[in-house]
């Protein structure tokens, strides 16, 4: 049980019912709890959840360090694009491109122009 006041000055706590370790508000079970059978350490975990929370976290970390790649390929990418466009600024590259691909669309017109 914990207290709980009733919300009004002056009035005293009063006890309310708390659900039993391990069981959520909500009715799902927490990451503590562990099934009813099977060995379990002083913390109430079998060798089964830890097994699989291991798991799951050799794999987190193994998508984190593909991000961690991919973001770096990115930024060297955008780097270069920057380098070649004269852009300073990362916010202002898709702005510089289109400046870019505008320029090539008006000398395709005056080359068409002269051809003819």
């Amino acid at each position: 049980m914990h207290m709980d006041s009733t919300g009004r000055p002056g009035d005293p706590f009063t006890p309310q019912p708390m659900p039993p370790s391990g069981e959520r508000l909500d009715g799902e079970r927490s990451l503590g709890d562990a099934p009813r059978d099977g060995i379990r350490d002083n913390s109430g975990h079998t060798p089964a959840h830890f097994a699989a929370i291991q798991a799951e976290n050799h794999e987190l970390r193994a998508e984190v360090q593909r991000l961690c790649a991919e973001r770096s390929k990115t930024a060297d990418i955008l780097n270069r694009l920057m380098d070649a466009l004269g852009t300073k600024s990362p916010e202002r590259l898709v702005h510089d491109v289109r400046n870019v691909l505008n320029e090539r669309e008006l000398y395709r017109a005056l080359a068409d122009t002269i051809a003819e």
